[in-house]
């Protein structure tokens, strides 16, 4: 045990032994701070039983990431659980499955095809700056009235929550207004991680794997999971009716599949038409156009 984690010090490379690391107990960016305070900029630290050489030189990341990067393609693998969709995730798979979703992916997204989607953004700006007006002005005049905190940070997640969601699926929950709809609280299942399961994840993946452990909630991945679906099925019917056809993460990623149509990306119209769904699990979801 010994050997294994002195492997950094044995080599001359400056850093925390096994014993000192805290990520755990720190915010990340702190302690990477402290850690290149204390050992430099390129410095060797434990993550689990994985060496991991910390780089904070741009120079040498610049070599890394662009110049030479056909001799760094992977990143450490990370098992986030057995679902389909967890191990399909953009920043999961390693080796040459990575680099074929890479491939793709940066193929849908370049700046043009990105800058179509400000549009939506535009509009839940506008969305989210009346609903903050209408209905919560009272709340928070009241809450300064008594010297009591704003929490703004409810409000500019619901609003992120809305963004994210309308550039992804073209739908827009209004959350700031709907704190209970289905792709609000989902989404904060997925994103309140738990640390015991992602402590083991990390630190003992084989043990999480026999405990049959799941990094995010199964639950809320198989709604996801069904809403990209029928999402998909939708759009594909509507494929043949340029006048129905939405700008978003999906249908950029739709639009991979058929290089062989003319698609301008750089043009998008002013305005969005909100329709309603009928179908499941997207109804009643207000979707933007």
């Amino acid at each position: 045990m010994r050997w294994w984690f002195t492997y950094w010090s044995r080599h001359g490379v400056p850093g925390p032994n096994f014993m000192e690391y805290d990520l755990f107990y720190n915010i990340h960016h702190d302690y990477i701070l402290n850690a290149v305070q204390k050992y430099g900029r390129i410095y060797g630290t434990y993550i689990g039983t994985s060496r991991s050489l910390v780089v904070n030189e741009p120079d040498l990341l610049r070599d890394i990431m662009v110049r030479d990067f056909h001799v760094f393609p992977d990143h450490r693998h990370f098992d986030p659980g057995s679902t389909k969709v967890s191990k399909l995730m953009y920043f999961m798979p390693g080796d040459d499955d990575w680099k074929r979703v890479r491939s793709i992916v940066s193929a849908a997204f370049t700046l043009g095809k990105v800058r179509a989607m400000m549009a939506h953004i535009d509009h839940i700006c506008d969305t989210f700056v009346d609903n903050l007006d209408a209905h919560r002005r009272k709340e928070i005049a009241l809450q300064l009235d008594l010297g009591e905190p704003v929490n703004m940070r409810l409000y500019f997640g619901a609003f992120l929550m809305d963004v994210i969601s309308a550039c992804a699926y073209g739908i827009n929950p209004e959350s700031i207004n709907n704190l209970d709809h289905p792709i609000v609280t989902n989404a904060k299942r997925i994103l309140s991680v738990d640390g015991f399961r992602m402590l083991f994840l990390v630190l003992a993946p084989w043990l999480a794997k026999l405990l049959k452990l799941q990094l995010f909630d199964t639950n809320s991945i198989d709604y996801f999971d069904e809403l990209t679906k029928q999402i998909f099925k939708e759009r594909k019917a509507i494929s043949e009716h340029p006048a129905k056809r939405r700008i978003d993460f999906i249908q950029l990623m739709i639009d991979s599949e058929n290089t062989d149509k003319d698609l301008d990306y750089n043009t998008h119209s002013d305005g969005e038409q909100d329709v309603e769904s009928t179908d499941a699990p997207t109804k009643g979801l207000r979707v933007v156009r």
